[in-house]
């Protein structure tokens, strides 16, 4: 159902965006390595396909999120999306494809595509869906995302330079925590990691 916006609505969109431009950008140069700098810009096209499907797959699951607040929706994505983007990472640096034709390269190559995918799905799950809440007043939704992803452009040539492409998308991992963090906050419920903490002080009176 539709919310009516907020500035913390608008402000967790922007955040989303430019950890996803962060992400796709931080990408370009780990695939520099992992399979040859002419694969690099495969990423763009990646983010791309995994951005698409998610609005297609929250059109076609509609009726599955009606009933959920959107706060606790946005932070339940906001959370996997975190965790995609941090597993997606563990393999992709692990992984090296070669230049010959096999088999073998060929499955490594659509491994590393689906793997670099999960992050652009997920992560573009949570602007849809903030997008269909928000439809009251979808040009400031849509602004926030225009102006988080310039911001990611922006703050990625400095964090390159002193975290690396690794570091970078870690980083975008933690924001997208924090912002599942905010929504858990705004909506009352409790994330997992206060109710962790409150439960291990329980525990010890």
């Amino acid at each position: 159902m539709p919310t009516q916006p907020g500035a913390r609505y608008f402000a967790g969109v922007a955040l989303i965006s430019c950890t996803l431009l962060m992400t796709e950008l931080a990408l370009t140069r780990i695939f520099s390595v992992v399979m040859y700098y002419h694969f690099a810009f495969l990423a763009i096209s990646i983010a791309l396909f995994g951005v698409s499907a998610s609005g297609v797959f929250a059109y076609v699951t509609r009726r599955r999120f009606e009933s959920r607040s959107t706060d606790s929706l946005l932070a339940a994505q906001s959370l996997i999306y975190a965790a995609c983007t941090v597993v997606a990472l563990f393999f992709l640096v692990r992984l090296r494809v070669g230049l010959t034709y096999s088999p073998a390269n060929l499955a490594l190559m659509l491994t590393i595509y689906a793997l670099a995918a999960f992050p652009f799905f997920s992560g573009g799950l949570v602007v849809t869906l903030a997008i269909s809440r928000l439809s009251s007043q979808v040009n400031a939704v849509y602004a926030s995302d225009l102006i988080g992803a310039a911001v990611g452009c922006l703050i990625l040539i400095p964090l390159l330079d002193s975290l690396g492409a690794p570091g970078v998308v870690l980083t975008a991992a933690a924001l997208a925590i924090a912002r599942a963090i905010a929504s858990f906050s705004a909506s009352g419920i409790r994330s997992p990691a206060s109710a962790s903490t409150n439960g291990r002080t329980a525990i010890g009176r």
